[in-house]
C-alpha cells in the first residue's frame, strides 16, 4: 500500500464545496476531509464526480456530559455514514478519567455502527497530550477496531511526544498523519501560533524529514493528510494553495 495523500481544509477560507473538491483533485489528492454540515447526498455525489474520497468527518469533542456530547457524535456518525468516512476526528477538551471513559466509549461504538473509526487528535493546546495520551484514549475507546492515533505534526513537534513515541507506537494504532509546517513563534499564545501562523511543507522549523522518514523506515503506509492553516495562506488562490500543499508534501513521501 502506498501513502495516500489528503486535504484537510481550512473552515476560515470561504470556500464552496464544489469548488474544494476540484481544487484537491486537480492538485492531486484522492481524499478530502468534510465538516459534519457536509453530510447531505449532494456532498457525497460531488466527491465522486471530482474522484475523491472522504477521509475523516470533524469534529468530536467529548465531555462527561453524556447528554452533550452523544448527539454531537450521532451527527458525525451520520455524517460518516452519508460520506463512507472511515474516521471520526476527535479532540479533546477534558481529559480521559472515570467521567470521560464511558462517553468515549459509546461514541465510538456509535461510529463502530457505521463502518467508521474515532481519530483521537492529541495536543498540548488540549487535555490529551501526547502520543501516550492519545493511546490510551484508543484503549478507552475500544482499541484498534474503534480508535486510531490522528498525529498532527504540529502538534507532535510543539507538545510532549518524542522521537521514541514515534518509532515505537504500534503501526496499527496510527489513523492517520496531518502534515504542516511552523516557523519559530513569535508570541506565547500558541492557539494563535497553530490556527493562523503554520506554513508549507518544508517552509518552518520542524524536522519533517526526519519525521516522515522515521515512519517509513517502520513500513507504514497510510494516509497523510495536509493541514495548513495560516491567516496569510488564506488570501492565496484556492488552486495555487492546494498545488502548493500537495507538492509540499509528496516530496517528503516518496
Amino acid at each position: 500500500m502506498a501513502i495516500e495523500f489528503g486535504l484537510t481544509p481550512d473552515t476560515r477560507r470561504d470556500t464552496g464545496l464544489h469548488e474544494l473538491v476540484g481544487a484537491a483533485g486537480d492538485a492531486g489528492f484522492t481524499a478530502l476531509g468534510m465538516h459534519a454540515w457536509h453530510s447531505d447526498a449532494a456532498a457525497a455525489e460531488a466527491l465522486a464526480a471530482g474522484g475523491l474520497r472522504c477521509h475523516e468527518v470533524l469534529p468530536l469533542i467529548p465531555t462527561a456530559d453524556e447528554e452533550a456530547t452523544l448527539p454531537q457524535a450521532r451527527r458525525l456518525a451520520d455524517a460518516a455514514a452519508a460520506l463512507n468516512a472511515p474516521w471520526v476526528l476527535t479532540i479533546f477538551a477534558e481529559p480521559l478519567d472515570a467521567g470521560t471513559a464511558p462517553v468515549i466509549a459509546r461514541c465510538a461504538a456509535m461510529f463502530a455502527e457505521v463502518g467508521a473509526r474515532m481519530a483521537v487528535e492529541f495536543s498540548p493546546l488540549g487535555a490529551v497530550r501526547s502520543v501516550s495520551d492519545a493511546l490510551a484514549v484508543v484503549e478507552a475507546a475500544g482499541g484498534v477496531g474503534r480508535a486510531g492515533v490522528l498525529i498532527d505534526v504540529w502538534h507532535f513537534f510543539r507538545g510532549d511526544s518524542t522521537w521514541d513515541d514515534l518509532e515505537r507506537i504500534p503501526l496499527e494504532s496510527i489513523a492517520y498523519v496531518q502534515f504542516d509546517d511552523a516557523p519559530p513563534p513569535v508570541s506565547d499564545d500558541a492557539m494563535r501560533e497553530t490556527m493562523h501562523r503554520r506554513v508549507m511543507p518544508g517552509d518552518g522549523e520542524f524536522e519533517l524529514e526526519r519525521f516522515a522518514s522515521t515512519l517509513l523506515a517502520r513500513d507504514w503506509a497510510g494516509l497523510v493528510s495536509v493541514e495548513v492553516l495560516s491567516a496569510e495562506l488564506r488570501e492565496r488562490p484556492l488552486g495555487e494553495f492546494a498545488r502548493s500543499a500537495y507538492e509540499s508534501t509528496a516530496r517528503y513521501w516518496r
